[in-house]
């Protein structure tokens, strides 16, 4: 197991920040919602998950945004690569993918916030596409503000 999870390391494009993952990311998508294209400065971020106490942050500590009542974003202030996204009731976190230091080992399982998608983006594969507004536990918390 250890050798799968050596390629489970990354950080951010400065050097400041650097983690490793204790377990696997799953859950891996794309995600076209409005919030990722503002914050990854890009049409689409790739994420995967993985229990918060299995991502340690071995130099460095990404600051946190609150990018909406119920979530936030980690990343780093010297140089501004996106690293994680959390609910903040949840226990788990999301890292992105493109920092790893081998996204490669990660495929995406499938696209989500498919309503803000960017209709000149062709991705031709047959991942499932899920909306934003469809995810129960997404509109629970937007209606609670939790």
């Amino acid at each position: 197991m250890a050798e799968a999870l050596e390629h489970l390391a990354g950080g951010c494009l400065c050097g400041a920040i650097r983690y490793a993952c204790a377990s696997r990311p799953i859950d891996v998508h794309y995600c076209h919602c409005r919030l990722c294209q503002q914050a990854f400065g890009n049409v689409f971020a790739v994420f995967g998950s993985l229990p918060r106490t299995t991502l340690v942050f071995t130099r460095g500590t990404p600051r946190l945004y609150r990018s909406t009542p119920y979530a936030e974003r980690g990343f780093c202030r010297d140089c501004g690569t996106p690293l994680t996204f959390r609910y903040l009731r949840s226990d788990w976190i999301a890292v992105s993918i493109g920092s790893l230091d081998h996204p490669e080992t990660v495929r995406p399982e499938m696209h989500w916030g498919i309503e803000s998608q960017v209709p000149w983006l062709s991705l031709h594969d047959s991942l499932p596409r899920k909306p934003i507004e469809g995810d129960p536990e997404y509109m629970a918390m937007r209606r609670t503000g939790e």
